[in-house]
């Protein structure tokens, strides 16, 4: 299988697929009635003040979102994600038009189950309310995509921007399924309408990027400089290419990279990756008379690294 090469790009969301988990990791396995014990003792705020006060909280205001959330986080923090998801399930249920349950809902699946539990779990919802809203709808879309069900992530992207067609990021989403379908025309146009809204959307334009190298490279280099400096832009037009299996364009576009910048260290691992593949040594070229002075936030993701490759351009969360 391909290594996977550092890529320099913009934020996004992206999938984290673990096991829901009864207790904390370090604990031993318990039995399932003592398990259950455990969970009881631990909802009841046993032990625990702040879970004592916020459930106290939570019976005394029950049309307080803000308060059922807060439970659900300190459940979380405490290692006890599913009681942190029954809380998030319950907000969602007593609040469905609450932004803030959906967003927490849909973080805390992430995080929790798999793919594919948590596209079921959101998709039902989305069924059960007579009017969802954008931002449950493109949650569900990125859940779905998540769970590699485009063609029903697709639809309820669609929707999201039936409802909301201003917001940038609804059309960034679609652009990025289509983008998974590899639909690239239709997917160009989405981020192309998503840069329409919000030009300064550095998600989009490197999703645009992305999209562009497997139609015109020309266009995706030119897309990939209006994100970041040159040295950022070859390196994601290499990272383009390595994608695409052409390690001879990957490698150039990497020395290209480096006669901007050298003090980069995502180009030098991608170029030792490539050298890894195509087995040529790795030469460092001359540098570039008056090198690009990087901008503050040129640097915003390297590729492989699981915690930031979560902030790889891809779908947005609701904002």
């Amino acid at each position: 299988m391909r290594a996977v090469f550092f890529l320099v790009t913009a934020l996004g969301a992206m999938s984290c697929a673990r096991q829901q988990q009864a207790v904390r990791a370090s604990r031993p396995a318990l039995p399932a009635m003592m398990r259950q014990q455990v969970l009881n003792a631990v909802n009841a705020g046993d032990g625990n003040i702040r879970v004592r006060r916020l459930r106290e909280r939570v019976a005394a205001e029950p049309s307080n979102v803000t308060v059922r959330l807060e439970l659900a986080a300190e459940y979380g923090a405490m290692g006890y994600p599913d009681l942190e998801l029954e809380h998030c399930r319950i907000a969602v249920e007593r609040f469905p038009a609450s932004a803030a349950a959906v967003d927490r809902l849909a973080r805390t699946l992430r995080r929790a189950v798999v793919p594919e539990q948590a596209a079921t779990v959101l998709t039902g919802i989305v069924a059960q309310q007579a009017k969802p809203t954008a931002e449950t709808l493109a949650w569900a879309g990125i859940l779905l995509d998540e769970a590699e069900r485009y063609r029903e992530g697709e639809a309820m992207h669609r929707r999201a921007i039936s409802l909301e067609a201003r917001r940038d990021y609804l059309h960034n989403n679609l652009g990025y399924n289509l983008l998974l379908q590899e639909r690239y025309p239709e997917a160009a146009a989405a981020f192309r309408q998503a840069l329409a809204l919000n030009s300064t959307s550095m998600i989009a334009r490197n999703n645009l990027g992305r999209t562009l190298i497997q139609m015109s490279p020309a266009d995706a280099i030119a897309q990939f400089q209006r994100a970041g400096d040159p040295a950022v832009a070859q390196n994601n037009v290499a990272a383009a290419l390595y994608e695409k299996g052409d390690v001879a364009g990957a490698r150039k576009a990497l020395e290209a990279a480096l006669e901007y910048r050298r003090d980069l260290p995502q180009i030098l691992e991608n170029l030792r990756l490539v050298a890894a593949d195509d087995g040529k040594p790795i030469v460092m070229p001359p540098p570039r008379p008056g090198l690009w002075q990087s901008v503050s936030h040129a640097l915003k993701v390297a590729f492989g690294t699981p915690d930031v490759r979560q902030q790889t351009g891809t779908a947005e969360a609701a904002r």
